[in-house]
C-alpha cells in the first residue's frame, strides 16, 4: 500500500529550470482539459449517451475539468494526471479507433466531405489528408496529445511551482 500511495502521491525530484518547464506544460494542458471537459458538464452522466455507463462518463468529467484545474494549481498533480491520461486512453480506443479516425488529420484543400483522402502515402490509421469522421472529431491527435502529457506528468510531477511542491516543503518544516 506504501508503494501506491509514494506513487499517486509520492515527491518528484526536479530542478528549477525543468520547473518552469513543467508550470508552463501544466497550466496549457490544465487550460485545454478544461476546456475539453467543460461541455461535458451540461450533461455530466450522459454526455456519450448510453456508450459508457453514467458514473464512468462523470469519472471523465472530473478527469478533464477537476484534473484541469488540478494541474493549473499544482495540486495533486500524479493523481490527476492518472485520470486524465486513463480518460484520453479510453477516449482514444473506444471514440477514435471505432470511427477510423487517424492520428494525425491533415488539413490540405480545406475540405472536410468524406472520410478524407491518402496523405503522401502514410498509412490511413496514422495520417489523413481533409475530411472528417462519423464522430465529427476527426482525429485522434489532441487525445493523444493529452495522453502523452499526462502520463509525463505522473511520472515527473507538477515541479517546484506547484502546491503539491510547497506544502510538501512546509509540512517538512
Amino acid at each position: 500500500m506504501r508503494t501506491i500511495s509514494n506513487l499517486l502521491f509520492g515527491e518528484r525530484k526536479s530542478n528549477n529550470f525543468a520547473s518552469i518547464g513543467l508550470l508552463i506544460l501544466r497550466l496549457i494542458a490544465g487550460f485545454g482539459l478544461i476546456i475539453h471537459g467543460l461541455p461535458k458538464l451540461a450533461a455530466p452522466m450522459s454526455f456519450a449517451g448510453d456508450a459508457f455507463p453514467g458514473i464512468l462518463q462523470l469519472l471523465a468529467v472530473i478527469s478533464e475539468f477537476g484534473g484541469g484545474i488540478a494541474l493549473i494549481l499544482g495540486i495533486f498533480v500524479p493523481l490527476a494526471s492518472l485520470g486524465a491520461s486513463i480518460t484520453m486512453f479510453v477516449g482514444i480506443i473506444f471514440m477514435h479507433i471505432p470511427f477510423k479516425d487517424p492520428i494525425y488529420r491533415i488539413t490540405v484543400k480545406y475540405s472536410f466531405e468524406g472520410d478524407g483522402d491518402p496523405f503522401f502515402g502514410f498509412p490511413l490509421w496514422l495520417a489523413k489528408a481533409d475530411g472528417h469522421s462519423a464522430a465529427g472529431s476527426g482525429s485522434a491527435e489532441l487525445a493523444l496529445l493529452y495522453f502523452i502529457i499526462a502520463l509525463c506528468l505522473f511520472f515527473v510531477g507538477g515541479g517546484h511551482y506547484s502546491l503539491d511542491h510547497y506544502l510538501r516543503f512546509r509540512k517538512q518544516k
